[in-house]
């Protein structure tokens, strides 16, 4: 991924529509505050993001779609059956996703995956808007016996004895550490002031919250050339770098879903730098996007051929799934770009 050779779109598209590029006339008005209206119309009239689109052009791995959607129908009815509450939408993406960047050929272990992805996205979205919920996870999952059960505290322990069949136990337990740390990074977010103006928000917290390392590491399961247990030098040296591209990469690809959100656009770590710094938002923008094209780069420099080509698959999916998710809502900036869907 460069910026700085920037490949034309060839996208097809009705004969004199211009539908893969932004134009002033797309999708802005789903922003209610004018004011980051503004900054999300500069972003896009840079060209930053057709960009990022045209870096995504020709990926088309294979994915089996008749098996994401029977492991999303399996979920839906195992998360009814635990009382815990996704919503489907979630679950359909998310299957999709982890087929995208993660292929596993076991069945029972890529369900076990899924399972794994789909209630941890979710965990993440309940957590950052209930403080309450985040810290009964923390407590259930580190306090065994002293701490009252939930359906969502069930449920972890279940996702793990069953993801527990399908790797090392060394790596099971960070594994676990990763997902607990990122619950307490979201209750230090919690403390963030609206106006970005405290000294909680740090590159410490941005790093401990968002699953990331849970997230990157989740590699091990495609390849034994990324297996953990046997290449953990690797991963030591890598893992910085893997969780700068996925926190920049999706700071980047999701401030317009967050701006139509509005309280997540605030909270956005591209928006609170701009607010703290005194700075254009498109300079943060494009500090968070150079930042996250240089952690691509890094870790493929660190990696082997041999893994090479399993980590590229991964970021390149993140990226074009970003873009092509409903989630994401870019069909209502490029209504040019085909949704993805199971």
């Amino acid at each position: 991924m460069d910026l700085t050779d920037r490949r034309t779109i060839r996208h097809p598209r009705p004969p004199g529509l211009d539908t893969l590029h932004y134009t002033a006339r797309s999708g802005l008005d789903a922003i209610p505050d004018p004011r980051h209206r503004g900054m999300v119309a500069e972003v896009l009239a840079s060209g930053l993001v057709d960009g990022m689109i045209a870096l995504t052009e020709g990926f088309d791995p294979p994915v089996d779609l008749a098996r994401a959607r029977a492991a999303a129908a399996a979920l839906t009815a195992e998360f009814a059956a635990f009382g815990v509450t996704v919503p489907p939408a979630t679950t359909r993406h998310i299957t999709l996703m982890r087929a995208l960047m993660v292929p596993v050929a076991d069945e029972a272990a890529a369900l076990a995956l899924d399972r794994v992805w789909v209630f941890t996205t979710n965990t993440d979205d309940v957590c950052c808007h209930d403080r309450a919920e985040a810290e009964a996870i923390l407590r259930a999952g580190m306090l065994p016996g002293r701490a009252g059960s939930s359906p969502n505290t069930r449920y972890i322990r279940y996702m793990f004895d069953e993801i527990a069949r399908f790797c090392d136990p060394v790596f099971l337990a960070v594994f676990k550490t990763f997902f607990y740390n990122a619950v307490s990074g979201v209750l230090m977010e919690a403390e963030f002031t609206p106006e970005a103006s405290d000294e909680v928000d740090s590159d410490f917290v941005r790093v401990f919250n968002g699953f990331s390392q849970f997230w990157f590491t989740s590699l091990q399961f495609t390849d034994p050339c990324l297996a953990a247990p046997h290449h953990r030098a690797f991963w030591s040296a890598a893992l910085s770098s893997c969780v700068a591209f996925l926190n920049d990469v999706n700071d980047v690809l999701s401030f317009y879903k967050e701006a139509v959100h509005g309280e997540d656009f605030l909270a956005s770590r591209i928006h609170r730098r701009a607010v703290s710094e005194g700075i254009p938002y498109l300079t943060a923008y494009r500090r968070s996007l150079d930042s996250g094209l240089a952690a691509h780069r890094r870790v493929l420099d660190l990696a082997t051929e041999e893994q090479r080509p399993h980590l590229d698959r991964y970021m390149t999916a993140f990226a074009f799934w970003h873009l092509h998710c409903r989630r994401y809502r870019w069909q209502d900036i490029y209504p040019g770009l085909t949704p993805i869907d199971a």
